[in-house]
C-alpha cells in the first residue's frame, strides 16, 4: 500500500538546510586558507546566461555549471541523477533508466525549459520537451543551467529557464598535438553494463574527435499501481559523436559535429524505439579586434516509434540558422546582436489521429547590451519573434547589480517570456474520441521578477535567489472537454539557496529550493513539484582514495492518482548515495557508487517504482 504524505521531511529539510547554510561560512572562515580574491579570478566562465562569454559571478543570473570533473565525480548514469540536486530543479521519472524523464525548472511545466545541445534546440515539436532520458551522460563535456525566463535571448520554451549541454568536441586551444583519448567500462546491479571510448587527434590547426558510448540494463518493474508490471523495463542506448575543428591563419575558426543516439525501451505490452540525430556547422569570423561574427546552421531530428497495441510515431525535423555578432566596444561595454531562423516539421501518427498541418517557421532578431557603469552593472536584452502560427512576440529582460564590497554582490532583474503551443496541440485531431487540436491557440506567457545575493568569503561561495513568476494563458482542456484553450494561470514564488566550501578538510556543498506554487484558477498546487528540495554532499581525498556522500531530500507533492485519476499525494523522502574513487595509477582509476545506500522504499511519481539499493563499479583509463 502506498504511504500517506508525511510532513516530517519538510521540517527536517528546512532545519538541516538552515543549520548547514548558517554554519558553513563561519566554519570555513576558520578552517579554510584559500584567498577569496583568487577564487573570484578563477571562477567558471558561462556563455548561456547572456549569449556571451563572461565570468559566472558577473552574469547577473541564477546559474549552475557542471564541469567534466563534476560529471565524472558524480558517477551519474543519467541526467535524472545528475541534475536532481541542482538548485531550482525538480526531476520526475516513471520507472528506471530510459523511462520518461521530466524536468520542472522552478516549478514551471516540463515543456517550459529550453534544452540546447551544442547550441541546437532539442525540444520536440510533439511533446514540447526534450527526451532527457536518452541523452547519455558519457557524451557530455559540460552543462550550463540558467534559471529564470530567457526568451529575450532564445525565444520560445524558456519560461522556466535554459539548460545547455555541451558534448565532447574536438578542441584546439592549449591542448598538445598528437593522439589522446579515454576508455571506461562499468558493471552494476540490474544487469547494468556501460562502456565509453573517446579519441582525439590534434595537429597545429586541426582537431578531430570521436566519442562512442553504450548503455544497457534490465531495469526495474516500473508500475506499482494499479496493475504491477509483469516484467522489467529493459533499456539500451547507443550513441556516437563525431566533431572536427579547424583554426585559420586569420583567426577564423570552423567547426562541425554530428551526434546520434539510438535507444530501445521494453515494457509490458510494447517497445519504444527512439532515434536522435543532430548535425551542425559553425564559423567564427573576427571582423576586427573588437568585432566577431558567428554563423551556425544545424539540423535536429527526433524519431520515436511506440510499437504496442496502440502504436504511434512522432518525428520532429528542425532546421535552424543562427547569426550572432559580438562587439566589445571597450572594457565596460559589450553588445551582442543577431538573428535566428527556425523551420520545424512534425509527422505524428497514432491510432485515430488526424494531422491537419505539419510545419511552422519562426524568425527572430535579438540584442544584448552588457554595461559596467562603475557603481552599477546592467544587462539589457530584447528579442522579437515572428511566428508563422501566432504572429509577432516581443520579450525582454533588464538586470542591474552592484558590488557591495568584501566579495559581496547584489542584483535584481525583470523579464518576460513565452511558450509556443506544440504542433500536436495545434494540428492533431482525434475524431474517434471527439477531441480536436486548436490552431488558434496563443502562446503561454510569463513575467518574472527576482533578486540575487551572492558572496565568496575565505573559500566558501554562497548565493541566495528569490523570485516570483506569473504565468498566463496556460493551455488546458476547454469546458466541453473536446479541445484545448488558453484559460489557466499559475503563480510561482520561490527561494533558492546554495553554498559550497571546505570544512575541516572536507569539501561540502548544499542547495535548498523552496517553492510556493498554485494554479491561480483552481487554487491547487501544481503536480509533481515538491515545495522543498534539499541536496547536500561532502567529500574528502585520502591520498589516492576519495570518499563522498550525497543526500537528496524531497517534501511531499501533489500528483495524479493512477486509479481514480483524481488528485493524490506522494510522500516526502530522503535518499543517500555513497561515492568512492581510487587512483590505481596516474591514468587509471576505479570508482564505486552505491545508490540509495539505505535501500529506501519511496516514489517520485504516484504509481511508479524507483530503484532500491544499487551498485555501479566503473574503471576509467586516459591516454
Amino acid at each position: 500500500m502506498l504511504k500517506k504524505p508525511s510532513k516530517t521531511i519538510d521540517i527536517a529539510a528546512l532545519s538541516c538546510a538552515a543549520l548547514f547554510i548558517a554554519t558553513l561560512p563561519l566554519a570555513t572562515a576558520v578552517a579554510a586558507q584559500a584567498d577569496a580574491s583568487a577564487n573570484a579570478e578563477t571562477q567558471e566562465v558561462i556563455i548561456t546566461a547572456n549569449r556571451l562569454n563572461q565570468p559566472l559571478g558577473e552574469a547577473m543570473a541564477a546559474a549552475t555549471v557542471f564541469t567534466l570533473d563534476d560529471i565524472e565525480a558524480s558517477q551519474a548514469e543519467s541526467l535524472f541523477e545528475l541534475l536532481a540536486g541542482a538548485p531550482g530543479i525538480q526531476m520526475a521519472r516513471t520507472g528506471g533508466q530510459g523511462t520518461q524523464t521530466s524536468l520542472f525548472m522552478r516549478g514551471t511545466n516540463s515543456d517550459h525549459t529550453l534544452i540546447l545541445i551544442d547550441g541546437v534546440k532539442a525540444n520536440t515539436a510533439s511533446e514540447g520537451f526534450a527526451r532527457l532520458e536518452n541523452i547519455p551522460v558519457a557524451q557530455i563535456q559540460r552543462i550550463e543551467v540558467v534559471r529564470g525566463p530567457q526568451s529575450s535571448l532564445y525565444g520560445a520554451d524558456a519560461i522556466g529557464g535554459v539548460i545547455q549541454i555541451f558534448t565532447k568536441q574536438a578542441e584546439l586551444g592549449n591542448a598538445d598535438t598528437g593522439l589522446s583519448g579515454n576508455l571506461s567500462a562499468a558493471v552494476g546491479t540490474e544487469a547494468t553494463a556501460n562502456g565509453n571510448a573517446g579519441i582525439n587527434i590534434r595537429s597545429n590547426n586541426t582537431a578531430l574527435a570521436l566519442n562512442v558510448s553504450h548503455q544497457q540494463t534490465d531495469g526495474i518493474r516500473p508500475i506499482h499501481t494499479p496493475t504491477p508490471s509483469a516484467r522489467r523495463s529493459a533499456y539500451e542506448n547507443d550513441a556516437a559523436n563525431l566533431s572536427i575543428s579547424h583554426q585559420f591563419s586569420n583567426g577564423a575558426a570552423l567547426r562541425g559535429g554530428y551526434d546520434l543516439r539510438d535507444s530501445e525501451l521494453n515494457y509490458d505490452g510494447g517497445i519504444n524505439n527512439t532515434e536522435g540525430r543532430t548535425a551542425n556547422l559553425a564559423l567564427a569570423l573576427p571582423i576586427s579586434d573588437s568585432w566577431r561574427t558567428d554563423l551556425q546552421v544545424s539540423r535536429f531530428n527526433d524519431d520515436s516509434i511506440n510499437d504496442s497495441t496502440f502504436s504511434s510515431r512522432s518525428r520532429t525535423r528542425r532546421n535552424t540558422f543562427n547569426w550572432q555578432n559580438h562587439v566589445q566596444a571597450n572594457d565596460d561595454n559589450s553588445l551582442v546582436v543577431g538573428a535566428d531562423f527556425e523551420s520545424e516539421d512534425l509527422l505524428y501518427e497514432s491510432s485515430g489521429a488526424v494531422q491537419t498541418d505539419t510545419t511552422r517557421d519562426n524568425r527572430a532578431v535579438f540584442a544584448v547590451l552588457d554595461t559596467d557603469l562603475n557603481a552599477f552593472n546592467t544587462t539589457l536584452s530584447l528579442r522579437s519573434d515572428d511566428n508563422e502560427q501566432f504572429g509577432q512576440k516581443t520579450t525582454g529582460k533588464a538586470a542591474i547589480g552592484t558590488d557591495l564590497g568584501d566579495n559581496l554582490q547584489v542584483w535584481t532583474s525583470y523579464s518576460t517570456a513565452f511558450k509556443a503551443p506544440s504542433l500536436v496541440e495545434l494540428y492533431v485531431d482525434f475524431p474517434g474520441f471527439f477531441f480536436f487540436g486548436n490552431p488558434d491557440l496563443q502562446p503561454e506567457t510569463s513575467r518574472n521578477i527576482e533578486v540575487g545575493l551572492e558572496g565568496s568569503h575565505a573559500g566558501a561561495a554562497w548565493s541566495v535567489n528569490a523570485f516570483r513568476n506569473e504565468i498566463k494563458n496556460l493551455i488546458a482542456t476547454n469546458a466541453s472537454f473536446n479541445s484545448l484553450t488558453n484559460v489557466e494561470r499559475a503563480t510561482i514564488n520561490g527561494v533558492e539557496l546554495a553554498v559550497n566550501g571546505t570544512l575541516l578538510g572536507w569539501n561540502a556543498n548544499a542547495a535548498l529550493t523552496l517553492l510556493d506554487h498554485e494554479n491561480s484558477e483552481t487554487g491547487q498546487e501544481l503536480l509533481r513539484r515538491p515545495n522543498e528540495i534539499l541536496s547536500a554532499g561532502i567529500s574528502r581525498e585520502f591520498d589516492k582514495l576519495n570518499v563522498g556522500l550525497t543526500w537528496l531530500a524531497r517534501s511531499a507533492q501533489k500528483d495524479v492518482d493512477p486509479v481514480t485519476f483524481g488528485t493524490s499525494s506522494v510522500a516526502g523522502n530522503a535518499v543517500f548515495d555513497l561515492i568512492l574513487a581510487y587512483q590505481l595509477l596516474n591514468d587509471l582509476s576505479l570508482q564505486l557508487k552505491v545508490g540509495n545506500l539505505f535501500d529506501k522504499d519511496y516514489q517520485v511519481v504516484d504509481g511508479y517504482n524507483t530503484y532500491g539499493r544499487t551498485a555501479l563499479l566503473t574503471t576509467r583509463y586516459q591516454f
